[in-house]
């Protein structure tokens, strides 16, 4: 049978949706006799408008973006092949053909997970009448794979229709998917939509399918700090887990996977491992201020790009203002669109179009860190203010090499002790006791009460993830994934306490990136080679420390930053191995000045 002709109406997709409703009632223990036609009716009804509105709103949000499937093999896609490169579809072979229940692919950026399900396993479901449901953490993502769907389910088709000019029926060409109603892409945010709005019709949508595939699934971890719903899809894909194939895809859900290792949950040969590929990362260096930052920035030449990533809003507008300020105009700040402050900053079309960076300069919060690639020769240096293992490790997916000469450079803000402790404070405080009293007290109405009257409570409560209020309920709920990810980012503090922070953090990386650590040179160094020697008013050299090396007076402390002194001077420059001579000098009018000069120690 040909892929034109159809073998059901909509392929099937309504006498699946009746199978999943039937299925459903049985699984629940809900007789039948207890539903009219007209109940039931209405329920697949409400299924399908859901699915419909999704679908046009979506389509007219739609975004231009790059195939992440491209035309050719991704051996020899656009690029130069890098040696000895494996992708899943070699791991996975024809396993695909007998899985059944939980199947991992854990494997880093570019290594052909997406390719895999829309090249190998969608065209094989298409024959064999299977359906697949891929789940993404962002739209654009989502709208990224729903254009390859249409693209590689593309066909020739022809229908009947009256032509006036010729007074009669004639064929008449047309495009096609085939596709169509073999898979589905959405958001995890529309799932826990459409759970929140009629949780038994999402989960007799969900039962429609034979695959569910979780794309980036460290969602359920990165995403439950600032989404009060993760839970929700997590529970609702997890009920799927015995009698559905679930594809698990990330790079950095380690956590999950590796706990269904450890309790068996995942079927002999299921779980495929592939190692992240850092080759294009050409050095790794640790800055220590926002004087350091500054410098990496100003360093980039014409013909170059920086991506930067901020922790916060402020911190975004005081670089973005510090850079115009100093003339640097080709800036661009781009911040989640669905926060208040997204009005004053750049639009995600307006920062990346077609997979390219259009400024020089691209300041961004978190936002920008998964569900988007880069392939842009010109990005060289990529910066990253955060502490946590798994966002960085996301952050340097977003650089897709191009070939084995398209290579990035990488800075990381180091965290001293002091504020390794106060973030596992925070996490311990905020979001760890509040679950504690969750668990301890919730039952009891007037224990739990009490604590919530207690003085330091409505504070702890107002910053915390992990025990929330619903507003639907009036009630305090506690979010088991925010406690996952608070848990997990306790034990990476505690081990970056104990065995050092950059160690710890490249390690948790990838431990290939510890070979490629270089320290950080302050532009001074480069000066002061160019002009040893040279005896200069010693307010001059102050000047000079002050604005390149970014020396300042020790005593200021947090205060506004004033010249160093010629002791403080010399001490920083000893460290990298330059000295600070002093003397008193008589200049031709006969007035005595004090003049420095700096010199290079012997090795």
């Amino acid at each position: 049978m040909s892929d034109e002709e159809k073998r059901w109406p909509f392929d099937g997709f309504y006498l699946k949706l009746v199978e999943a409703q039937r299925e459903y009632e049985q699984e629940q223990h809900i007789d039948p006799a207890s539903l009219t036609e007209e109940e039931r009716q209405q329920k697949l009804q409400e299924i399908l408008d859901c699915i419909k509105a999704s679908r046009k709103k979506k389509k007219e949000a739609d975004e231009q973006l790059d195939p992440i499937v491209p035309e050719e093999e991704p051996e020899t896609a656009g690029a130069t092949p890098q040696p000895a490169k494996q992708y899943i579809t070699d791991l996975v072979g024809e396993d695909y053909k007998n899985w059944h229940g939980i199947v991992v692919l854990d494997a880093g950026t570019n290594s052909g997970k997406t390719y895999f399900i829309l090249k190998t396993l969608l065209p094989w479901a298409y024959e064999h009448r299977k359906r697949i449901l891929i789940l993404c953490n962002r739209e654009a993502l989502r709208n990224q794979i729903e254009r390859d769907v249409n693209r590689l389910g593309s066909i020739e088709v022809s229908y009947e229709d009256y032509d006036p000019a010729l007074g009669g029926i004639v064929n008449k060409p047309a495009i096609d998917n085939k596709y169509e109603h073999t898979i589905r892409v959405e958001t995890y945010q529309w799932l826990e939509t459409f759970l929140q709005r009629n949780e038994d019709a999402a989960k007799t949508y969900l039962r429609s399918f034979d695959y569910i595939v979780s794309d980036e699934y460290h969602y359920m971890v990165t995403d439950a700090s600032f989404n009060d719903h993760v839970d929700a899809s997590y529970e609702a894909i997890k009920e799927l887990w015995t009698t559905k194939t679930c594809i698990f895809m990330s790079a950095t859900a380690r956590p999950f996977f590796d706990y269904w290792e450890l309790r068996k949950m995942i079927p002999k040969g299921q779980h495929y491992r592939l190692p992240m590929d850092y080759r294009f990362v050409s050095r790794v260096k640790f800055f220590y201020r926002d004087d350091d930052e500054l410098d990496i920035i100003r360093r980039v030449q014409p013909g170059e790009k920086i991506l930067v990533f901020v922790n916060t809003i402020a911190k975004l507008r005081k670089l973005r203002d510090t850079l115009k300020a100093e003339g640097i105009e080709d800036v661009a700040c781009l911040c989640s669109k669905y926060r208040q402050e997204a009005e004053e900053f750049d639009k995600l079309d307006d920062v990346l179009v077609g997979n390219v960076l259009q400024h020089q300069v691209t300041l961004t919060t978190t936002t920008l860190y998964n569900g988007v690639d880069m392939k842009d020769r010109a990005l060289k240096y990529i910066v990253s203010e955060l502490w946590n293992p798994l966002v960085n490790a996301q952050i340097l997916g977003r650089k897709r090499p191009l070939d084995e000469g398209d290579t990035c450079a990488v800075y990381l803000l180091h965290y001293p002790k002091e504020r390794l402790e106060g973030e596992l404070k925070k996490i311990e405080k905020y979001q760890l006791e509040p679950v504690k009293a969750y668990r301890k007290w919730f039952d009891d109405r007037k224990a739990w009460k009490a604590y919530l009257h207690q003085p330091e409570t409505v504070e702890i409560l107002k910053k915390s993830h992990t025990v929330v209020l619903d507003p639907r309920e009036g009630e305090y709920c506690w979010r088991k994934r925010a406690t996952l990810q608070a848990l997990v980012e306790r034990v990476f503090l505690l081990q970056m306490l104990e065995q050092g922070y950059q160690t710890e953090l490249l390690k948790k990386i990838d431990e290939s990136l510890l070979a490629k650590v270089e320290r950080l040179e302050p532009p001074l160094l480069e000066y002061l080679d160019d002009h040893l020697n040279e005896e200069r008013y010693y307010q001059d050299w102050q000047k000079i420390f002050f604005e390149l090396g970014h020396i300042y007076n020790k005593a200021d402390g947090h205060a506004e930053k004033s010249l160093p002194s010629h002791t403080f001077a010399r001490q920083w420059l000893q460290h990298y191995g330059y000295d600070l001579g002093s003397k008193q000098k008589r200049f031709e009018a006969g007035q005595k000045k004090m003049v420095w000069w700096v010199t290079k120690l012997e090795n």
